[in-house]
Formats: C-alpha cells, sequence, structure tokens
C-alpha cells in the first residue's frame, strides 16, 4: 500500500489502520501486525508507525501488553471523543445551535430509553430526580452531579453504545453552561424532569417534545446570558 504524501506520514499511517479497522481487517482483541510488518505494509519507517500506534493508545484505541504486542480494545473508553469535543467546543456556533443540538439529541435518546428501560436504571433515575429536587429546594450543593446521574441513567438504558457515547460528549460540551443552570432550575424546569422521568419510568411518550423543551428552559437562558456577554464583549 503506497500513502499519499499529504500530511505528517505518521497521521497518513494513523489514517490507513483506522480504515483497516472499519473495513474488519484489523479485529478487536486481535494483535495488530508487528512494527516492521506495518512499515512493509506502509512504505514508511518504523518511527512513522511508532508515532501512529502512540496516537491510538492516547484515544484508548490500543493497548500495548509487554512481550505480546499491540492489541485492539474491545472497547473504548470516552477518550475517543475528545478531538471532536474540542473541534465543537472552537467552532464559532450561535447559543441556538447548540441548544437545537441538545434539544434534538433528547428528545430521541429519551424515546428511545423510554421503551428499553430496566428496572435498576428507573430506580437510578428517581434516586438522581429525588436529589436534584431537593438540592434545589433546600439550596444545597450537588444540583449538577444529580443532573447528570438523571441523564447518564436514561442514556444507558438505550443500550446503544453510540448514543450513550455521544450523549455523554454532549454533556462534556454543554457542562459550562449546564453548571450554571442547574444552579438556576426554575420550577417549570424542575416539574418538566419530573414529567421526563415519569415519561421514561412508564415507557409511554405522549408530552415528551414538550416536556424536554421546557426542561431545558433554564439551560437556555444561561446559553442567551453567556451569547449576551460576548456579545457585549466584542467577541
Amino acid at each position: 500500500m503506497t500513502l499519499k504524501r499529504e500530511g505528517t506520514l505518521s497521521q497518513l499511517v494513523l489514517e490507513s489502520i483506522q480504515e483497516s479497522i472499519r473495513d474488519g481487517e484489523f479485529r478487536p482483541g486481535e494483535a495488530l501486525p508487528s512494527e516492521r510488518e506495518l512499515a512493509e505494509r506502509y512504505g514508511v519507517g518504523k518511527s512513522s508507525i511508532r508515532e501512529a500506534v502512540k496516537m491510538l493508545q492516547v484515544l484508548g484505541v490500543v493497548e500495548t501488553a509487554q512481550g505480546r504486542g499491540t492489541y485492539l480494545r474491545r472497547s473504548v473508553g470516552p477518550q475517543i471523543l475528545r478531538p471532536l469535543l474540542l473541534d465543537m467546543m472552537l467552532l464559532r456556533t450561535s447559543a441556538d445551535e447548540l441548544y437545537e443540538f441538545r434539544l434534538f439529541f433528547d428528545r430521541a435518546y429519551i424515546s428511545l430509553a423510554a421503551s428499553r428501560a430496566t428496572e435498576e436504571l428507573k430506580r437510578r433515575a428517581r434516586e438522581a430526580f429525588e436529589g436534584l429536587s431537593r438540592a434545589q429546594r433546600e439550596s444545597l450543593p450537588g444540583a449538577e452531579e444529580f443532573d447528570r446521574d438523571f441523564h447518564l441513567a436514561i442514556l444507558e438504558a438505550t443500550g446503544n453504545e453510540f448514543i450513550i457515547k455521544t450523549g455523554v460528549m454532549i454533556m462534556e460540551l454543554c457542562r459550562p453552561h449546564m453548571t450554571k443552570s442547574s444552579g438556576m432550575l426554575d420550577e417549570t424546569a424542575l416539574e418538566n424532569h419530573g414529567k421526563i422521568l415519569e415519561i421514561f419510568c412508564s415507557g409511554k411518550t405522549d408530552g415528551l417534545d414538550e416536556a424536554v423543551e421546557k426542561s431545558m428552559s433554564a439551560f437556555r437562558r444561561t446559553l442567551g446570558d453567556s451569547a449576551g456577554a460576548k456579545e457585549r464583549r466584542g467577541e
């Protein structure tokens, strides 16, 4: 295989390995070819292969076992989404776009989760909601964590790793705003968190779209405040 000479050699090797993983040539749990074999395969030096493998390690795609070589992991951690997350953080998007993105995603995954919820995940969601409600009523710390646990329980109910990892990425993307909004949830937002919990536990999705939109009222206000502050600073 001859690599096109665009970008660094290690980046090109990385892209080629990713294509082989996508095409099923390199399979989860199996060892990658040796450095020598990869160097011959791609027509590059061993140093470029080592750099590419290090990038895969940072992304959590491969792990190296002493004396056994480098293996593809059977599953990857959330670090695989970090480059995409950083890219999205750098985008000069409007507050409305971020709100629409989260609104669209939340409506879809909650609907799916409601059809697959287990009793254990319903219990976790109830406990998180109770903690969130108590934190709001008594002005206690921890509202953000309870809100995160609430959404994580529902995300996990989808049983879909793509959705779960994307949901975690969206929470990280929104975290600066969610930290503020969790501390200023009004009665409308909290009441509709309760309606989402009811939908999740019952499996009946009537009224879901409205409940999701209203539950994000504080989040949207926070986005508006942030956008206004940037305009005042001339950003």
